[in-house]
C-alpha cells in the first residue's frame, strides 16, 4: 500500500486543477494506445489516434513499456503545452538516469538513443519534445473541447461533494483504491510512504487515463505534488438521451460549451476552458442563449454566462416527463 501523509498545511493547500494539463493527457493517451486500454472520451478515439499517429512520435514507444513504470518527467502537471515541454527538456541528468533506469527494468538492452537521453544530450531531448508536441497536435488537440468539457464536469461534481461532505469523503469517490485514514491518503498497490512539503496535492482528473490513481510526489519542476485520477466518462455526466445525442443536435463544441458552463464564467474563461478563441466562444454563447439554454448578464465591462433551467436539464439528461 502507498501512503501519502498530509499535514494540516498540506490539507490547506490541496486543491483541484483549474484546467487539463496537455502533457498529462498526451502521455495518458500514449499509454492508453500502448496498452490498448479503453479511452474515456469515447470508443472512437483510439482508432482516430492510430490513423493520425505521427511518425515523429514513434520513438516515444521506447519510453512507455506495455506494463509497469513510465518516466515521470514526460508529463508535468502544468496547463500550458510549451511550458510543459520546456520542463521536460530541462529535466536534470540525474532524474533522467534514475527514471529511465526504472522504465528499462524489463528491457535487456534499451535502444541506443535512450542512452543518449539518459546523458541529457540535446538531440535526444529534442526527439522527445518533437514527439510529444506532434502527438498532441494530431491526436489530442482535435479532441480538446471534449477533454475540457469532461474535465470541468468531473470537477463540478467533486466540488459540490467537497462543499457538503469534506475532503476525506471526496477522496474516497475518486477511485475504489483510494481511502483516507489517520491523516494519510492510502492507495492499494505499490508499497511506500511519502511526506509532502506543505504545498499539498494538486488533484487532477485525466480524461484519457482509465487506470488507477497516480501520484507525482516531491517534483516542483514537474508541477509539484499531484494526484491524477481517471475522470468519469461523459456518459456518467449526461445520461439517457445524453451527450452523443445532444452533440448531434448542438454540435460537439457547443455541447462542450454547455457542459463547461455548469460552472458559470465569462466569455474569456469559457474560451480558455474550451481551448478556442474568445470570438468563437462568444459565438457559441450567443447560439446557446438564443436557444434559451444559457443566460448572460453584464458585470462591469464583461459578461457572465450561466445555465438556464432548460440548459441544466438538457445537460443532466432530464428532458421532461413526456410520454413513453
Amino acid at each position: 500500500m502507498t501512503r501519502v501523509l498530509l499535514s494540516s498545511d498540506d490539507l490547506a493547500h490541496t486543491r483541484f486543477g483549474e484546467a487539463p494539463a496537455p502533457l498529462v493527457e498526451t502521455v495518458m493517451g500514449l499509454v492508453t494506445l500502448r496498452r490498448q486500454l479503453p479511452a474515456a472520451i469515447g470508443s472512437r478515439w483510439p482508432g482516430c489516434a492510430w490513423r493520425a499517429f505521427p511518425v515523429t512520435a514513434q520513438p516515444l514507444w521506447d519510453l512507455i513499456p506495455r506494463c509497469g513504470y513510465w518516466p515521470e518527467f514526460l508529463d508535468p502537471v502544468v496547463s500550458d503545452l510549451e511550458t510543459g515541454l520546456d520542463m521536460v527538456c530541462a529535466t536534470p541528468r540525474r532524474e533522467l538516469r534514475e527514471q529511465l533506469a526504472l522504465s528499462w527494468k524489463r528491457t535487456a538492452r534499451p535502444p541506443s538513443w535512450l542512452r543518449s537521453l539518459a546523458d541529457g544530450e540535446s538531440e535526444a531531448l529534442e526527439t522527445v519534445r518533437r514527439g510529444l508536441r506532434d502527438f498532441y497536435d494530431t491526436c489530442i488537440a482535435p479532441h480538446w473541447p471534449d477533454i475540457v468539457a469532461s474535465f470541468r464536469a468531473d470537477i463540478a461534481d467533486r466540488v459540490s461533494l467537497l462543499a457538503t461532505r469534506g475532503l476525506a469523503r471526496t477522496f474516497s469517490t475518486l477511485h475504489a483504491d483510494l481511502t483516507w485514514h489517520d491523516g494519510a491518503l492510502d492507495r492499494t498497490g505499490r508499497t511506500g510512504e511519502y511526506s509532502l512539503d506543505g504545498s499539498g496535492l494538486h488533484i487532477m482528473p485525466s480524461v484519457l487515463w482509465p487506470g488507477p490513481p497516480l501520484f507525482t510526489i516531491g517534483s516542483p519542476g514537474l508541477g509539484g505534488n499531484a494526484l491524477i485520477y481517471s475522470a468519469r466518462r461523459p456518459a456518467e455526466h449526461v445520461s439517457a438521451n445524453g451527450s452523443r445525442e445532444l452533440a448531434a443536435v448542438l454540435g460537439r463544441t457547443r455541447t462542450a460549451a454547455l457542459a463547461a458552463l455548469d460552472k458559470p464564467c465569462g466569455t474569456s474563461e469559457l474560451a480558455a476552458r474550451l481551448g478556442i478563441s474568445a470570438p468563437s466562444a462568444s459565438e457559441h454563447a450567443t447560439a446557446l442563449r438564443k436557444a434559451d439554454l444559457i443566460q448572460t448578464v453584464r458585470r462591469g465591462r464583461g459578461v457572465h454566462h450561466f445555465l438556464t433551467p432548460l440548459g441544466r436539464s438538457l445537460l443532466n439528461g432530464n428532458h421532461g416527463s413526456g410520454c413513453r
